[in-house]
């Protein structure tokens, strides 16, 4: 996985890369895909809801699947095709098989652009970081590297005790 270019400038890219490797969850079972799993702690939380205060963030899977595929057939017209990481997609914790299931077919259209993490809270309190209280999120996407870089950062702050 090849990260942002941002954090080898600032000099924590092997750090950020040992937090992601840290611990890893197999999407579903059998899937053959692991991904980094994300400890919530207070700069996380901070910088997941300043990326929604920005406008940088992308709320469900559908309006998550459909902008991806939109910038992807931008990509391709300016055949600009990188498997450097410039997007997060950031899932809870309680999602159906079938949920994971379409996050593999994702990763397979994305490639590498597109990291899938799984962050360790559920839907109800996805929607409570987000500031949207009562409302289950199961999957958020982070669009810009600005945004993607500050919470792979906050990835290196110990984990949250108390939410």
């Amino acid at each position: 996985m090849k990260l942002p270019k941002q954090l080898a400038k600032d000099n924590i890219e092997a750090e950020v890369q040992a937090a992601l490797e840290k611990e890893k969850f197999e999407l579903y079972s059998d899937s053959g895909i692991y991904i980094p799993a994300l400890k919530l702690n207070p700069e996380l939380r901070k910088n997941i809801f300043y990326a929604k205060s920005l406008g940088e963030l992308i709320i469900g899977y559908e309006a998550i699947e459909k902008g991806l595929a939109s910038e992807r057939k931008g990509l391709l017209n300016v055949d600009n095709q990188s498997d450097r990481i410039s997007r997060l997609l950031i899932v809870s914790n309680d999602g159906s098989p079938r949920f994971y299931r379409e996050l593999k077919f994702l990763q397979h259209k994305e490639g590498g652009r597109v990291l899938i993490c799984r962050l360790d809270v559920d839907s109800l309190l996805m929607g409570e970081i987000l500031g949207l209280k009562e409302r289950s999120i199961k999957a958020i996407l982070v669009t810009r590297k600005n945004s993607v870089v500050n919470v792979l950062k906050s990835l290196m702050i110990e984990e949250e005790k108390k939410f």
